[in-house]
């Protein structure tokens, strides 16, 4: 399970600590994660570290990997 603030920072994502080890991501309205979730409940969508760089990101799943 990948720690997914720390992952975001090294790609150049600009993070916001809402606090009690919850984030926001400045440039993704409406999106939190903490640790290795996230959920983005405008766009219905939820997951895990690598759902994260599939979904979000659009990277592939061996590149997510």
């Amino acid at each position: 399970m990948a720690e997914l603030p720390p992952l975001l920072e090294k790609r150049g994502l600009a993070l916001r600590d809402r606090g009690g080890g919850n984030f926001e991501i400045e440039s993704c309205k409406g999106l939190s994660l903490k640790a290795s979730y996230w959920r983005w409940p405008d766009r219905n969508m939820a997951g895990n570290a690598i759902d994260f760089f599939t979904k979000v990101l659009g990277t592939s799943f061996n590149d997510a990997m």
